[in-house]
């Protein structure tokens, strides 16, 4: 990192000592200030023609380490990238030939950009109910007409992959699977891809389209599809021979676990799936104890008797014949599935309810009223290498205020797992209402947990959103500590700007690659290359 001035400094507690802020060349022009402690940046990801890649990434793969010659991510823009045609309608493959230095090397898209153009976001095609259930032709080359784009003139046909984002991607021997899920700026009143596309990743920079899996939907309801928002997140088994993914499913309530058979990439097939009892209706409708919500943004409540909650399979971590499932705000599941056709329920560790009893709660979170309402949405669970298949680290993806935050999850009795600590940032519960204390700092994502991997039993990176990349220390697990930090934020010294690349975070994911080497994602500024030089480091 060149170090051309000292902004200021910051104490932090935690066993912390000073940390410094150095302002650097913005990725564009002039830009944001970089802070670092223990990590420093050594290089930028690259277009094919050497200009600085913006992206949008998103999650990235293979988890959790490159192969230390390629990596692969989804796409995902955030507002008002969304006027970009395809920004999250693709997925990349990366070159580390120079790991300090990753070029991308093909954009797949899910639609043909040259033969079925995408509508512009603001054209009424994606809000106007008179427009709505398009006939589908793919491609469609309607949008290629003046009149059609002004609208002046009804366009006649629709391409799925317009709707459709592509923001996660798995990757076991030379196969990619690539979710396909409602783009979450799109629109219910028309059709999209809802499933997992493969392919065939041998030549790194032509990927081959082998296959599709689709989860069955029902026709529209009411002027929208009902259960057709698509697949999520998913991981193959370590042999590379099943892949479980959480996906809207017709019959149910929120997403399920559904387990596909890939053993032949070219013909993938269910083999199983498992979902929390109440959501499948109607046949449960009468055990469901609680009310869905559209998302998981919301605080979890009791209203006439039932909770308010987003329940659905959102993360799966596969160890042997156990899965380890974060179930939005229904928390920790973990199935025994050493018979694929039959996933055997085996515990579930619900904190996010109110009046949940947790010994270890920080002092942070006692402000809230814990009696009543339970706050937070469980993004991913992942065990910790080196601990004997006995501890897990649980993340929190939460909007408002107290924003998401780790948890230590011991499961050395599986039948019983238990919270035994927490790790928050000073931002976690610092707030103004459901904002941000300093919103100035988070002009892109508040400051929430993410996702992330275990360098060690010792070292845990994650994305934090609009606070960068935390390192945290568990070598003591009852005791995590932060251990060193990275964030790009808003340079207050320069005048302000549009450029979103140059606002602050908005961290996604770390991959742990060769040489000791760190890539970190974001959604609006590209691939960033760090190194962290703090203790600890066993690789």
């Amino acid at each position: 990192m060149k170090k051309t001035r000292l902004i200021r400094f910051a104490i932090y507690a935690c066993a912390l000592s000073v940390a410094w802020f150095l302002g650097i060349p913005n990725l564009t022009t002039a830009g944001p200030t970089e802070g670092a402690l223990n990590l420093e940046r050594v290089g930028t990801g690259k277009t094919s023609d050497g200009q600085i890649d913006l992206g949008p990434y998103s999650k990235l793969a293979p988890w959790p380490n490159t192969d230390d010659h390629y990596l692969y991510s989804g796409c995902y823009a955030i507002a008002p990238l969304v006027t970009t045609p395809g920004a999250s309608q693709c997925f990349m493959t990366i070159d580390l030939k120079d790991p300090k230095n990753p070029v991308r090397l093909a954009t797949v898209y899910a639609f043909d950009p040259v033969a079925s153009p995408q509508p512009p976001s603001t054209h009424p095609v994606w809000k106007d109910p008179k427009l709505a259930f398009l006939s589908v032709k793919e491609p469609c080359d309607t949008f290629k007409d003046p009149e059609v784009l002004s609208g002046k003139k009804p366009p006649a046909c629709w391409d799925r992959g317009w709707n459709t984002h592509n923001h996660f991607v798995s990757y076991a021997s030379n196969i990619l699977a690539v979710n396909q899920e409602r783009w979450r700026y799109g629109t219910n009143t028309q059709a999209n891809y809802h499933g997992v596309k493969f392919y065939d990743i041998s030549d790194r920079a032509n990927p081959k389209f082998l296959s599709s899996w689709e989860a069955p939907v029902s026709d529209p309801v009411g002027g929208r599809y009902p259960d057709a928002g698509g697949t999520h997140h998913f991981n193959f088994d370590a042999e590379g021979n099943y892949l479980y993914i959480g996906t809207e499913y017709k019959g149910f309530i929120g997403k399920i676990l559904v387990i596909l058979d890939v053993r032949d990439p070219k013909h993938p097939k269910e083999a199983g799936k498992w979902w929390l009892p109440g959501q499948k209706t109607p046949e449960e409708d009468g055990v469901r104890d609680w009310v869905q919500q559209e998302n998981f943004n919301n605080p979890v409540q009791i209203v006439s008797g039932k909770y308010t909650k987003h329940v659905g399979m959102h993360y799966v971590t596969i160890n042997g014949n156990r899965a380890y499932l974060a179930y939005h705000q229904a928390g920790l599941v973990i199935l025994d599935i050493a018979d694929k056709s039959n996933p055997r329920f085996l515990s579930r560790l619900d904190y996010l309810v109110p009046g949940f009893v947790d010994p270890t709660m920080p002092d942070a979170m006692k402000q809230f009223p814990l009696d009543k309402i339970a706050y937070g949405n469980t993004h991913s669970a992942r065990l910790v290498p080196g601990r004997q298949g006995n501890l897990l680290w649980v993340t929190d993806e939460y909007f408002n205020c107290p924003y998401g935050h780790l948890r230590m999850v011991d499961i050395m009795d599986e039948a019983h797992p238990k919270i035994i600590s927490h790790f928050m940032t000073d931002q976690n519960a610092a707030c103004n209402g459901n904002q941000p204390a300093d919103p100035t700092r988070f002009p892109k994502r508040g400051p929430s947990s993410h996702i992330g991997n275990a360098w060690s039993k010792d070292l845990l990176f994650l994305a934090w959103y609009g606070m960068g990349l935390r390192v945290i220390n568990i070598a003591d697990p009852y005791h995590p500590v932060e251990a060193g930090f990275y964030e790009y934020r808003i340079d207050k010294d320069l005048p302000p700007r549009n450029d979103l690349a140059y606002a602050g975070s908005d961290t996604y994911d770390v991959l742990l690659g060769p040489e000791g080497l760190l890539y970190l994602s974001d959604g609006t500024a590209g691939l960033r290359v760090l190194k962290y030089t703090g203790p600890g480091f066993q690789r």
